[in-house]
């Protein structure tokens, strides 16, 4: 993680860092006159922020990126530290799963493009079941099998 123009590698360090800013943020909202919201650096290639409003709310750390996302407000090193991993873990999966359901696309759109290997045995067959229906004249008789069917219908009731 980098805060300011320093590099800070371990869990403890990092969650002291964190803690320094978080306290920094409520003694500047004392002062200011609106919420106070600025970057403090960077984490997992996002710009790591923090944001501090009025009302005894405790400053909220966030990465910010093609959107943002937000930690929960936490008072102890460890659990801001965890915050953010998460933060950065969440992302990892996004990321992952993302590649892989472009592949899933690509993989279905090659499939779509193949021609159907079937389709000349497919060709065939409707032909010769179109061949069947007019030697069979099936379509002609419908309406008076139709009415043979009601008046068995009613003899049998």
């Amino acid at each position: 993680m980098d805060i300011g123009h320093r590099r800070i590698v371990s869990a403890d360090a990092v969650g002291d860092a964190l803690r320094s800013l978080v306290k920094s943020a409520k003694e500047d909202l004392r002062t200011a006159s609106h919420p106070v919201e600025r970057i403090v650096g960077r984490f997992g290639g996002f710009e790591l922020g923090i944001r501090a409003t009025r009302g005894g709310e405790v400053p909220n750390l966030y990465l910010a990126g093609n959107c943002q996302y937000h930690a929960d407000p936490y008072q102890t090193r460890p659990a801001l530290v965890a915050a953010l991993e998460l933060m950065g873990k969440s992302h990892a999966d996004a990321v992952k799963s993302q590649a892989n359901r472009r592949k899933r696309l690509e993989d279905l759109q090659l499939e779509l493009a193949r021609p159907f290997e079937h389709e000349g045995r497919l060709a065939d067959l409707l032909a010769r079941q179109r061949a069947l229906e007019k030697e069979l004249d099936l379509d002609r008789d419908k309406a008076g099998s139709g009415r043979a069917d009601m008046e068995e219908t009613r003899r049998a009731a």
